[in-house]
C-alpha cells in the first residue's frame, strides 16, 4: 500500500525542478515574446556573469561550510 513519507524521491526533485525551471522556459520560447526591455542587452554577457558570480557564490559557501567542520 502507498505509505506518506516526507521524503521525497530523486526522480520527483528532477520532476519538480523540471517544471519549476523547465516549464516557463520552453513557454517563453513557445510564445516568442516581444520584450522591449531586452533590446541593446547582450543576453549572453549578462548570463555568463550571473553563472560566473553563482559559481563564485557556490565555491565561497562550499569553503565556509567545510571549514566550519573542522
Amino acid at each position: 500500500m502507498f505509505t506518506n513519507k516526507n521524503e521525497d524521491c530523486l526522480v520527483c526533485k528532477y520532476i519538480r525542478w523540471y517544471f519549476m525551471i523547465g516549464v516557463p522556459i520552453l513557454v517563453f520560447t513557445w510564445l516568442q515574446p516581444e520584450l522591449n526591455f531586452f533590446r541593446g542587452l547582450n543576453l549572453s554577457n549578462i548570463a555568463a556573469v550571473g553563472i560566473t558570480i553563482a559559481l563564485i557564490g557556490v565555491v565561497i559557501w562550499k569553503y565556509y561550510n567545510e571549514r566550519e567542520d573542522r
